[in-house]
C-alpha cells in the first residue's frame, strides 16, 4: 500500500437486532456475551430486565437465542455437531458468508467461551421461544390484537416441523390440541388460543425435544405504552392489559414446560396485573447492579472502539454528548448514539431522539405541571426526587413524581442516590449529556410554541432573538400579539404560570446565555437573569439581561407595576451578580407586568459600575 494511502476504517453494522448478521458484517463490536452467563446463573425462574429504548435489549435477546437454541433441520431433527454453526458465533471459527465468491470469515471467540461448563451444558441444548412485541402498536384494540396474532402465527410458522403432529396417524396430540395447532398455522387463533400460545408451544417443544423451553419476550411493554397513549383510562386500556396479562401468566406462571423466562422492556408497569402471581421473578432495572455491564458502553469499551477508527480526537466530544448515565454503579454511554456517531465518520449529532418510540415521553415533557422542573434541569440544576421502580400509568394524573421515574427509566434523566435513608431513599436527577439536553430544549420550545400558537419554528426563533438583539419594543409587540391571540386565559392566573412561560422562552437562548432563574442577587431574588457566554461572537455579547415579572388583577395597574418592577431591580440591586463577569459592560433591565393576556413593559440599559 502506498505511504500516502489511509487504510479504510473497519466495517461495523449499526441498527440491527439480528445477532448473526451483526457478527458476520462487523469487524469491530462490543462483546456483551457475558450477559448469557448472567441469565443462566440468575436465581429467578423469570427475569425482567428494563432499559431505555435502543440500549441493546433486542440484540442481547437474539444473542441469547442463538446461544441456547437447538439447531434442527426442516424436519425438526437435531443437527449433527459438525453441521451446527451457532457454536462458532461464541467459540470462534470459520464461517461461509454465503456469497457467490465463496468468501469466508473467521470469527474470534467471545468472552462467554472461557466458561467451558456453560458452553458444554447450555450452548445449543434448549428449545427457545423468542417473541418480540416491539412492532405491536395500534390506535384501537383490534389493531393491537391483530399485531399480537401476527407475532404468534410467525412463531408457529418458524417451527413448521410441528405440523407432523397434525397428521391423522400421529396420536401425540389430542383432537382438541390438533385443532388448536391448526388454527395457529392457519392464522386464525381465537382469544383463548392467543393467551395460551406460548405455554402451548413450550408443551409441544417438550414433547418434541424432551426438554423444557427458554421463553424470551422482548419489548413486552410497547403495546401497553401505546395503549396508554391512545386510550388513557378508557376501558380499552384495561382490555389490552388483560390480554397481555393472560399471555404472560399462562407462559410464565406454573408452566411445567418452562426452563426459564427472560422479559425485556422499558418500564415495570404496576397496577395492571401484567405479572400477577408469577412466582420467583427477578426484576432488574437500571438502578440495580445486576446486568449493569450488559447494557450501554463503558469508558473502556468506547476507548477500544475508537482505537480502531481514524478519529483520535473524538473521545471528549463523545463523552460530552453520549456519556453520563450511572446504571447500577457503572458510568456508561448510550450505545445507539455512539455507534451511529462512529458510523457517520465521527459526526456529533442527536441520533437517539430520531430513533423512534418517544410518544409516551412527549406526553410527559409537554405536561404543564412539570415545566418549572424541566427548566431547572435544562439550566444545569438537579432535582431530588423519590423514584418508583414500578410505574403506574393510572396514578400519573395524581402523582407527578411518577413522571420523573418514567424519565429516568426511559433514559432521559440520570439518577444517583442522594441520601442513605433506606426507608426514604431519594435520588439526585440530572440531564446526563448534551444529546439529552438538546431533547429537553426542543420539547420545552415545543411547549411554549403550543402555548403561544406559534406554528413555524422560524417564527419562534425570530421572536426570541428579538430579546437577545435587544429590540425590546418589537419583542413587546410580538409577545402581546401571541398572548392575545393564542394563550388560554385559564393558563395564566398565577405568577408561576408566567414565570414558567418566560422560562420556557429562555430555553432557546441557553447556547448564547447562561440562564439563571429565581436566584439571590443583591438584596433579593430576580425572576430571570441572562449572562452572555464568553467567547460567543455576536452583537450585544457584552450586555447582561435581568428580568422582573409583576402580576395584577386590574389592567389599569399594569403601567405602574411595570415601572415599579424596574425600580425594584435597582433598589434590590439584582444586577450585582454581573460584577462577577468581567466581559459584561452593560445591563439591560426589563420589567414585565401581566394581567391575564395583557402585557405592559418597561426597560432601560445601564452601564456596569466598577
Amino acid at each position: 500500500m502506498p505511504d500516502n494511502c489511509i487504510p479504510a476504517p473497519p466495517k461495523f453494522l449499526v441498527g440491527t437486532d439480528n445477532f448473526k448478521k451483526f457478527l458476520l458484517q462487523s469487524n469491530i463490536f462490543v462483546d456483551k456475551s457475558l450477559f448469557i452467563k448472567n441469565v443462566i446463573e440468575d436465581s429467578g425462574d423469570v427475569i425482567l430486565i428494563t432499559r431505555p429504548r435502543r440500549w441493546g435489549k433486542s440484540i442481547n435477546m437474539d444473542m441469547l437465542r442463538y446461544f441456547l437454541e437447538i439447531e434442527v433441520d426442516e424436519h425438526g431433527n437435531r443437527l449433527e455437531s459438525k453441521n451446527c454453526i451457532n457454536s462458532k458465533f461464541f467459540c470462534g471459527g470459520e464461517l461461509d458468508l454465503g456469497l457467490k465468491s465463496g468468501a469466508k470469515k473467521v470469527l474470534p471467540p467471545l468472552k462467554i467461551s472461557k466458561y467451558e461448563d456453560i458452553i458444554e451444558n447450555y450452548q445449543g441444548e434448549y428449545p427457545v421461544i423468542n417473541i418480540s412485541f416491539k412492532e405491536v402498536k395500534g390506535e384501537s384494540y383490534d389493531e393491537i390484537m391483530n399485531g399480537v396474532k401476527e407475532q404468534i402465527t410467525k412463531l408457529f410458522l418458524n417451527s413448521s416441523f410441528l405440523k407432523k403432529y397434525l397428521e391423522p396417524n400421529n396420536n401425540t396430540l389430542a383432537t382438541v390440541e390438533k385443532n388448536r395447532l391448526s388454527r395457529y398455522y392457519d392464522g386464525t387463533p381465537n382469544l383463548e388460543d392467543i393467551k395460551v400460545s406460548l405455554k402451548f408451544l413450550s408443551e409441544l417443544f417438550s414433547k418434541h425435544f424432551h426438554r423444557n423451553s427458554y421463553i424470551l419476550i422482548d419489548e413486552y411493554d410497547t403495546p401497553i405504552n401505546t395503549a396508554y397513549i391512545n386510550f388513557g383510562d378508557k376501558p380499552e386500556f384495561k382490555t389490552v392489559t388483560n390480554l397481555f396479562s393472560g399471555i404472560f401468566s399462562c407462559a410464565l406462571k406454573g408452566n411445567e414446560f418452562l426452563e426459564k423466562g427472560v422479559i425485556t422492556g422499558i418500564l415495570r408497569i404496576a397496577k395492571a396485573n401484567i405479572f400477577s402471581g408469577i412466582n420467583n421473578i427477578s426484576e432488574c432495572c437500571l438502578l440495580d447492579k445486576k446486568f449493569s455491564k450488559s447494557y450501554g458502553f463503558t469508558q473502556e469499551e468506547v476507548d477500544e472502539l475508537i482505537s480502531h477508527l481514524p478519529y483520535p480526537n473524538l473521545s471528549e466530544d463523545i463523552k460530552k454528548w453520549y456519556n453520563g448515565y450511572t446504571y447500577g454503579g457503572e458510568v456508561v454511554y448510550n450505545p445507539w448514539s455512539v455507534m451511529q456517531c462512529l458510523a457517520n465518520e465521527g459526526a456529533i449529532d442527536a441520533y437517539w431522539i430520531d430513533s423512534g418510540g418517544t410518544g409516551l415521553i412527549d406526553k410527559v415533557l409537554l405536561d404543564d405541571n412539570i415545566q418549572d422542573d424541566l427548566q431547572e434541569l435544562l439550566l444545569g440544576n438537579g432535582l431530588v426526587k423519590e423514584l418508583y421502580k414500578q410505574v403506574s400509568f393510572l396514578d400519573i394524573e395524581t402523582n407527578y413524581d411518577i413522571f420523573y421515574s418514567l424519565l429516568v427509566f426511559a433514559g432521559y434523566l440520570n439518577a444517583v442516590i442522594a441520601n442513605d435513608d433506606i426507608e426514604d431513599l431519594r435520588y439526585l436527577l440530572t440531564i446526563p449529556n448534551n444529546e439529552v439536553k438538546d431533547i429537553y430544549m426542543r420539547r420545552i420550545i415545543k411547549w411554549v410554541s403550543l402555548k403561544l400558537n406559534i406554528v413555524r419554528s422560524s417564527d419562534y426563533e425570530n421572536f426570541i432573538l428579538l430579546l437577545a438583539e435587544q429590540k425590546i419594543d418589537h419583542f413587546k409587540q410580538k409577545f402581546s400579539e401571541y398572548l392575545l391571540n393564542s394563550t388560554s386565559y385559564h393558563d395564566l392566573i398565577k405568577e408561576k404560570d408566567y414565570h414558567n412561560l418566560l422560562g420556557g422562552m429562555m430555553a432557546s437562548l441557553v447556547k448564547k446565555y447562561i440562564v439563571k432563574s429565581n436566584k439571590e442577587s443583591g438584596l433579593g431574588r430576580f425572576d430571570h437573569l441572562l449572562v452572555p457566554r464568553v467567547g460567543k461572537n455576536w452583537p450585544n455579547n457584552d450586555t447582561g439581561i435581568v428580568l422582573e415579572y409583576k402580576i395584577s388583577n386590574n389592567r389599569d395597574d399594569l403601567a405602574k407595576l411595570a415601572s415599579d418592577g424596574l425600580i425594584q431591580i435597582d433598589s434590590k440591586n439584582y444586577s450585582a451578580i454581573f460584577k462577577n463577569y468581567y466581559h459584561i459592560k452593560k445591563i439591560m433591565k426589563i420589567s414585565m407586568a401581566f394581567c391575564g393576556k395583557e402585557l405592559e413593559m418597561n426597560y432601560k440599559v445601564d452601564n456596569v459600575k466598577i
